[in-house]
Formats: structure tokens, sequence, C-alpha cells
């Protein structure tokens, strides 16, 4: 029931970013590949880009991400509970900041000085912590 209910708010409150999420994912799909299916969630490896993103109810990890890196997939799992709670201002309060703190040149010169770690900032943090409290502990089984 919970998983139900998950999935019906992101596709009602979390509409916009579940609908970029779904666009990214029936691309990769495509271009073969994989994917499964965590906590409501749909996670998808990629294979042609580095770094990884949440959309909604959908995730996109790295290509060296393995289930044992349980860590990297609770915050990205906890960025899809801030689309639960942002619902359509998701993008614009979690969304934009995220990806001017991990894209800009000046915060990456920043991080590989050693100044910020990249979770110290507000989007990345909350992500982690939700993560944290709401991802189930064991890593998932892949297909």
């Amino acid at each position: 029931m919970k998983k139900l209910l998950y999935i019906l708010c992101q596709w009602t409150w979390g509409l916009p970013q579940n609908l970029v999420g779904l666009g990214f994912f029936l691309f990769y799909r495509c271009k073969g590949c994989r994917s499964f299916s965590y906590q409501g969630a749909r996670v998808t490896i990629w294979t042609q880009r580095s770094g990884s993103m949440s959309m909604g109810r959908y995730l996109f990890m790295e290509p060296s991400w393995t289930p044992k890196d349980h860590g990297l997939l609770a915050h990205e799992y906890g960025h899809t509970i801030q689309s639960l709670f942002f619902g359509p201002l998701y993008l614009p309060a979690v969304g934009l900041p995220s990806l001017l703190w991990a894209g800009l040149p000046c915060f990456q010169k920043m991080r590989r000085a050693g100044k910020r770690s990249y979770y110290s900032v507000y989007p990345e943090r909350s992500a982690t912590r939700l993560g944290e409290r709401f991802a189930k502990q064991t890593p998932p089984e892949q297909p």
C-alpha cells in the first residue's frame, strides 16, 4: 500500500519532475541501459554519463555503481522523498540548486580544493538524511 501511495503522489504532486524523469528513463532504456525497481522508484544504470541523478521516482546511477554502494542509492532515493515534499516546486527548489552545485566549475574547484564536501549544501545534505531514514538498508537485487 505504501508503494502505491508513493507512486500516486509522485505522479500527481510531483508530476513535472516525473515527466522529465520518464523522458530520461525511456531514452536510456532504448539505449539498452539496465534498470530495476527499488521501493517504488525505478533505478537505471546509465552507461554514457558520469554522476547520478534523481527526477521524481526515477533514479539514474553512474556506471561504476554497484549494489554494495548502498549509500549512493540511499542518497538518490532521498531526492525522491524531497520530490514528495516539494511537489511542483522540486525543480526550482532542489533540482536547479543541485545541478548548479554539481556542475558549475567554480563549485567543482571549491570541492576539489577540499573547502566543501559535495554533501555539505542544502539539497544534498537533506537528500542524504532522508535517504538514510527512508531507504531500505539492504541493497537491492539487480536483474
